[in-house]
């Protein structure tokens, strides 16, 4: 077999082959095969466990949300979801029910308070077991790292979610829609055209057609994100600042009505004051609407089932969000009133900033709507007055007027059958109207009408001229004041409960409709009230401006007749006029009205 072959070439040399390294790989695979293999298992046994964790996750909040339909029935629904996906019933370690805590100074994901908790107590609205928390358990897959026992590194699958079914009703506070009148409209223009900086024209229709209209907060929400080119949640999109315009148009996106011919006025009356107020005036949207457990809800969810539905006004919306905006009102020449012997004359309006949403959508307990702060300052001449028993007296009394913010809160959603919205729903508001501040003096804090309105206090004003006397042109004596009245203590209401309007079609596509507005407290008239200056008002005689001396008792019993005349003349004829310049901003005096726009029973939600 090997003839023919040189016999070196049959033959190597032996110091050839301790040269030759071929084949040297085979021991170093030998020996560090063992550590490949072992990092390989482990890296495969940890990605195991982290996809387990992350799919016992999502299951275990999927249950939690199928068990808060019924927690009565906790277990029974938590097990049919877990084994219905591929889960054995063992999984499920642990279930507990209880409430969802609406005390919004609990942080996120720790609403849930199981039910005997001393907690309880400082969850308002849990007076129902509406809430349930699962955890689950079980063993990961593991291939090498199992070998090892209980000495394994990779541990346990395990995860907890709580959920609750959350009723919810959209909520708000405001003034009356009267009647449109043509003072009304003029308020209307003044006011908002003021606010914008422009000359506002609607008319009579279009303000009929938006105090008469409503608009699908959801559907409101998408459309303004749209057009604003906005994602993430619905809170953020709250966040942000838009153009006047966007927010008109996108609220004529979203118009309803229980006919197509009011939500189709109603689009129009928008879309003609988007058109007049253009753009460039920016509204922040921060602290108009409280969005509840939606506001971590992405934009475009309202037509995802259970999406939000709840209405707004479609003035009230503009109204507020105008206000919103930077703009400042000057009033001065507003409102020149003339009547028998008298001038009344509102020369200036401030705003102050809310402390509370306007509009708010959410659960019991915690979600609260409240109107802005509202400062008129209001002259008030009377002339030819037959006082002293000089004819030719004349009375100047200069007024501040404060009305301060009205609120409401939801206390209880009753969901008749635990079932989705229907006809059978009630929602009870706790409610109270604002206090109403009277001063009476020359104002000389020059920051006291600037935007947000600071508090004044005496020291804000100063003695003026009340009532002056002249005879033949010449003039003798003047009597000076100044007053506040303490404030009118708004009246409340802890059960104003509201019922789904009748003989409506249930539409689970469209918010209920529960009505108009609910009036609380009792209407307070302006006169009435500036009739109360006389047991705070300070009186001093004066015949020149610097010789001043106390007053008379005849002089005091006339200022007294001076006070109670302006006090006619306003609650006869100034108060209507109030109410029409509060109506357009969405203030009223001494009594606040509330609205529910919509309920949504049974939303399961995690907490």
């Amino acid at each position: 077999m090997t003839e023919g072959f040189p016999r070196k070439r049959r033959l190597r040399p032996l110091r050839e082959l301790g040269r030759d390294d071929s084949g040297v790989v085979g021991p170093m695979i030998a020996v560090l095969g063992v550590s490949l293999l072992a990092a390989a298992g482990l890296a495969l046994d940890v990605a195991l466990y982290y996809s387990g964790n992350r799919d016992l996750r999502s299951a275990t909040e999927a249950a939690a949300l199928a068990a808060a339909m019924d927690p009565t029935q906790a277990q029974s629904r938590a097990v049919d979801y877990l084994t219905r996906n591929g889960y054995d019933a063992s999984v499920l370690k642990k279930v507990e029910v209880g409430y969802y805590c609406a005390n919004i100074s609990r942080a996120s994901g720790s609403r849930f308070v199981a039910a005997g908790s001393a907690d309880v107590a400082n969850c308002p609205g849990s007076s129902v077991n509406n809430a349930v928390r699962l955890t689950t358990g079980k063993a990961s897959r593991q291939f090498l790292s199992g070998t090892l026992g209980g000495a394994s590194p990779i541990p346990q699958l395990g995860a907890t979610a709580s959920a609750a079914r959350v009723d919810e009703a959209g909520i708000a506070v405001t003034s009356g829609l009267l009647t449109v009148t043509n003072t009304l409209v003029n308020s209307v223009n003044d006011l908002l055209g003021a606010l914008l900086g422009i000359k506002l024209r609607l008319s009579t229709a279009d303000i009929e057609a938006l105090m008469g209209g409503n608009v699908d907060a959801g559907r409101f929400f998408d459309a303004l994100a749209k057009r604003a080119g906005q994602s993430g949640t619905y809170q953020q999109l709250t966040q942000g600042t838009y153009g006047i315009q966007d927010i008109a148009y996108a609220a004529a996106d979203a118009t309803y009505a229980g006919n197509t011919v009011t939500a189709a006025a109603t689009a129009t009356a928008l879309r003609t004051f988007g058109a007049a107020a253009g753009n460039g005036y920016r509204v922040p949207l921060a602290g108009l609407f409280g969005l509840g457990v939606w506001k971590n809800m992405p934009v475009g969810g309202t037509e995802v089932r259970p999406g939000l539905r709840a209405g707004l006004n479609a003035y009230q919306l503009i109204s507020y969000a105008v206000q919103g905006g930077p703009g400042a009102i000057d009033a001065s020449d507003l409102v020149s009133l003339v009547v028998p012997n008298s001038t009344v004359a509102i020369r200036a309006v401030g705003t102050g900033l809310a402390d509370r949403p306007r509009f708010a959508f959410g659960p019991a307990g915690e979600t609260t709507v409240g109107t802005s702060m509202l400062r008129l300052q209001v002259d008030v001449q009377v002339v030819n007055l037959n006082l002293l028993n000089v004819v030719g007296a004349k009375a100047e009394v200069p007024l501040v007027i404060d009305v301060d913010a009205a609120q409401a809160t939801i206390s209880k959603i009753d969901c008749a059958g635990k079932t989705e919205q229907n006809k059978q729903t009630t929602v009870t508001l706790a409610a109270n109207s604002g206090l109403v501040n009277v001063y009476l003096g020359r104002l000389v804090n020059a920051n006291a009408m600037t935007k947000p309105v600071p508090i004044l206090k005496s020291s804000d004003f100063a003695y003026t001229d009340i009532l002056g006397t002249s005879l033949l042109g010449i003039g003798l004596v003047s009597v000076q004041g100044k007053a506040i009245v303490q404030p009118v203590i708004g009246a409340s209401n802890n059960n104003v409960s509201f019922v789904p309007a009748p003989n409506q079609t249930f539409d689970p596509a469209k918010p209920i409709s529960f009505g108009g507005g609910v009036v609380v407290g009792n209407k307070l008239q302006v006169g009435a009230t500036v009739q109360g200056l006389t047991r705070d008002l300070q009186l001093r005689t004066c015949v020149t401006p610097l010789i001043c001396l106390g007053t008379d008792t005849q002089a005091v019993s006339n200022v007294l007749s001076v006070v109670n005349t302006v006090g006619g003349v306003l609650g006869g004829t100034v108060d209507p006029l109030l109410d029409n310049i509060l109506a357009a901003l969405g203030v009223e005096l001494g009594h606040a009205t509330v609205w529910v726009s919509g309920a949504r029973c049974g939303v399961p939600v995690l907490i």
